[in-house]
Formats: C-alpha cells, structure tokens, sequence
C-alpha cells in the first residue's frame, strides 16, 4: 500500500502504514525477509515490540505523488533502540540504505537526534519499497510514523531542549539539597540527595544521553537492568525521606512497620526488575505508583495531627501521583498517532515524557515548600525553647539570690550567737579541760597564722606547757600530734579565707594562711578538703 504525504501546510505527519513481520529468535536477516508472510499493515502505526531476542521488521512503500522531488523521515516515538536499520528493495534483494541505534558507532549512524529517524528522498511520482529491522527496545510498542524534514527539526529540537532543562533542573535540585537541606535533618538531605541522584541518572539514561552525546554503545539489555535499578532505588529513598519529614519515628509502632514493609516490598521488586526487566518489572511499576498513596494516607494523617508540613507534602505526593498514572498508562498503552504541524502537538502526543516530568516537577516543587515549612517550625520551636529557657534561667536568679539572702542572714546569726557564746563566762565554764586547751591552742595558731615560723615550739611556750606534755595534751583531745594540729588549723583557716573570697589566687592564700610551699600547700589542702584550692576558687566564682 502506497504512503505519501500531501503538499498541504497541515499534513506533516502520518502513523506509518507498514505491513510487519516478528522474528521470534532474531535470526533472520535480510537475505532471508524476502520469503516471510507479513501482516497486513497496522493504519495506528502502533506495533508490538520486539523482546530482546527478537526483531521486528516492518514493509512500507512510500510514494511522491507531487510534481517536484520530496525528502520525508521516517521516525518512531520512542527512544529506546540498539539497533535500526532501513533496508531498501531492489529486485530480489534487500540493500542497507541506513542505520541508528544505541548500540551503533557514531560513524555508521543515519543521524545523532535525539529521536529516531530515517530521511528518505523520492523523485517525483516514484514508488519506493522499504524494509525496518527493530530490535532492542524496552517500550512494550513500537510507534512509527512518517513526517516532514521541518517537523522532525522541530520535534527532535523541542524534545533535545526539554530533556536538557528537566536534567538540569533535577542536577541544580541536586547540589541545592546537599547545600541548603542539610540544616533540616542530617538524613533527610542524604535521602533526597540520593533521590534526586537517581531521577537524574534514569532519566539521563532513558532519554539516550549516554549514546547519543557520550558516545557508549551499550545494548538495552544492559541499559534497561541500571535505569530499573536507579527506578527502584529512588522509590525506596522517597519512602526514606517522607519517613523523616513524616516524622514517623514518633508514631506507634504499627506505623513504624508499614514503612518498613514498603521499603522491603521496593527492594524486592527492584532486584526482580534487575534480574529480568521484560518480565518481572510489572510489580516495580505498579509500587512506584502505589507507594505515592500509601504515603500520601500517612500524610493526610500527619494534617489531622496538626503537622505544619503534611499540607505541601500531600500536595508533592498527589503531584507525583498524577504524573506516574499518566506517564505508566501511556507507556503501557500509547496514543494512536494523528496529524500534526508543530513539534509541541508531537510533545502532547507523548504523554508518558511530559506526564513523568509533570510528577517530577510537582512533586519536586511541593516538596520545596514542606521543607522550608519544616524550616520554619523548627526555627519556632527552637526560638521558643530559647526564650522559655531565658525565663527558667531568671526563675534560677532569683531563687538563688533569695537563697543567698537566706544564708547570709542565718550566717550573721550564727556568727552572732557563737560570738556571744565564747564571750559568755557560764558558756566557758561549761567546756571541758580538754575544749579549753584546744580552744587556747586554736587561738594561739590563729594569733600567728601568717608567721611562717612558727611551729610546735613557739605553740608549747604560748601554753606554757613542754612540747612532750603539749604533744600528749593534743593527742588526748583530738589525736592529731602538733604540727598536724597547727597544719589543720592553717587549713581551715585557708578555707575560710577562699570562702570569703578574700584573696584570687592559691599562692596569695597559702601565704597568708602562713605555708611556705605552695606545692605542700595543695596537697594537704585536697587531703583534707577533698578538692584542691583552686577548684575551690572556681567553683566560688561561679556560684557568684
């Protein structure tokens, strides 16, 4: 059946009417076409794809019904192919007229478009027979169609300007979350830099970057089982990062589970789309789709608890929702080809690339405004504390300070009444032999603490009693011999003038509590008291 098209502005593109034949096992080549039944040509220019061992072939015959010579592609919708070669009739063989492909050398390829497409010339009023030979596709069907060289210019143009915003779009998304989201949450920002990672790599690999301007050539047998497991990798790092927003770590344990559960089902059927993404990658499309609902109940839960940032979570949730329904319905069941004159229609025809980009856009966006929501509450609470922990610290002043009040007055009483005491003769005459000596001993120390001289002598001359009879006195009332007595009282005596706040540094202290050596002093000073003097100087100054 001849195919053409007219001269007029509106008739630029056609489904491509091709009869077509399947190669179960990929063997047959050209030299054996010839002899193979074909089906009658399918007028959708809708065909089912080849699996990887097999090859399509499709027969078409275009025909210049004007007066002047025409130039035509012939193009398909879809970007993934190893290998496209157009065959052309002549006589009882099939001659190589041109080829494309992933996994073809830039050298020998027709084109490096982004699309697919043949250009084919015809003279005027000639009929031309034409073989396709398709293999190594991941798309379920194969559309072809015929098309001007201005629309498929414009098309492969559009199409080349989107892919490289949306790529740049999730790179920039990318850096910004390392740089900016790590203030949130130390996971979170991994998370969605891993998920966003992962949109960046799969749609750099299904949109034929990596062949078209990087030049690698490798099979779709290889390409598919990556992009399925980056696929995979990031429906499992947006249950990761939800969780966190979410804040799922603080609900009951049942709902702790659920996302445990999820995140197991995506790792499972991630590994089963790698192991054999043309026949088990069906249970990883539909969870990709299905976790955006379950997460989204979770949210709509979070509202209802009064979460800041479950509103603009549900609104990503719903945006990512809507664009996979599109994009997996259409690439499990794509639009029947119509006539169209501008590249954008042909973009509209394909809702599987604008329905992901929507889902990724949306959700992206969304989620930009629940992050900064979170932001925001944090930067709430956190000011809160800060002021509630402003009026506890004032609360403490001022218990303190009526604390102090308290021991300063109970202090001066206390003085006041021992004062009176040792003043009082009947209180005198109450002490034992023993007290008086030690009070009269005390005393004498105290009378000259600061003299570095004095010592054991001096102490028993003042008493008027021997040293023997001074060291058996002592011994008897406290049972420290002299000079631990006299070392004690200077002690305490340094104690008292810490406590008092009377000199700032250990040295002035042990000098006027009449020690030499500051060393010794220290020592004995955390012998008696358990801490050293200048812990003791510390801890004062802090308590004032």
């Amino acid at each position: 059946m001849a195919h053409a098209l007219s001269d007029a502005p509106d008739d630029q593109l056609r489904p491509l009417r091709a009869a077509f034949f399947l190669d179960d096992t990929g063997a047959v080549g050209p030299e054996g076409i010839l002899e193979q039944t074909f089906q009658p040509p399918a007028c959708s220019g809708v065909f089912g794809a080849p699996l990887p061992h097999q090859s399509l072939w499709l027969k078409f015959t275009p025909s210049n019904p004007s007066a002047v010579e025409r130039t035509w592609v012939i193009a398909f919708m879809e970007s993934i192919f190893d290998e496209v070669i157009l065959f052309e009739e002549q006589g009882d063989t099939l001659t190589e007229y041109a080829r494309t492909g992933r996994t073809v050398s830039f050298e020998e390829k027709v084109n490096t478009d982004i699309k697919t497409g043949f250009p084919i010339a015809l003279q005027k009023g000639e009929d031309r027979v034409f073989y396709l030979r398709i293999t190594g596709t991941f798309a379920p069907t194969v559309t072809a169609v015929i098309m001007t060289v201005d629309l498929f210019s414009g098309w492969t143009t559009l199409t080349l300007i989107i892919t490289a915003l949306f790529l740049t779009y999730v790179a920039t998304l990318a850096l910004f979350s390392l740089i900016i989201f790590r203030q949130v949450e130390v996971r979170f920002y991994q998370y969605y830099t891993l998920y966003m990672l992962c949109l960046f790599i799969f749609s750099f690999l299904y949109d034929g970057w990596l062949n078209k301007f990087v030049g690698v050539t490798l099979p779709v047998t290889t390409i598919t089982p990556i992009s399925e497991f980056f696929a995979g990798v990031g429906a499992f790092v947006n249950v990761q990062y939800c969780r966190v927003l979410l804040n799922v770590h603080e609900d009951s344990p049942v709902w702790r589970r659920l996302f445990t559960i999820l995140s197991g089902v995506i790792l499972l059927t991630t590994g089963l789309a790698v192991l054999d993404p043309w026949n088990m990658a069906v249970p990883l499309h539909l969870i990709y789709f299905i976790s955006p609902q379950i997460l989204l109940c979770v949210a709509i839960r979070k509202i209802r608890a009064g979460l800041p940032q479950a509103w603009p979570i549900s609104g990503s949730l719903l945006s990512l929702s809507f664009g996979l329904f599109i994009a997996v319905y259409f690439f499990l069941f794509p639009l029947n080809i119509t006539q169209a004159s501008f590249a954008y229609e042909l973009i509209l025809l394909r809702p599987l690339t604008w329905g992901y980009c929507l889902a990724i856009i949306g959700e992206t966006l969304f989620m930009m405004i629940a992050i900064s929501t979170m932001v925001r509450s944090l930067q709430n609470e956190r000011q809160s504390a800060v002021v509630e922990l402003a009026a506890l610290g004032q609360q403490v002043k001022d218990i303190e300070k009526e604390r102090n009040a308290v021991e300063k007055t109970t202090t001066a009483r206390l003085e006041a009444l021992e004062a009176a005491l040792a003043d009082d003769p009947d209180n005198r005459q109450h002490l034992s032999a023993r007290q008086q000596f030690l009070e009269r001993a005390t005393e004498s120390v105290l009378d000259s603490v600061a003299d570095q001289e004095f010592g054991v002598e001096k102490l028993a001359s003042d008493l008027a009693v021997s040293q023997k009879t001074l060291g058996r006195r002592l011994k008897d009332a406290n049972g420290q011999s002299p000079a631990s007595f006299i070392r004690s009282v200077r002690l305490n005596f340094a104690r008292n003038l810490i406590l008092l706040d009377q000199y700032h540094t250990v040295a002035e202290v042990a000098h006027a509590a009449g020690f030499s050596s500051v060393s010794n002093f220290a020592k004995h000073y955390r012998q008696e008291f358990g801490e050293t003097p200048s812990k003791s100087i510390s801890l004062l100054r802090n308590i004032q």
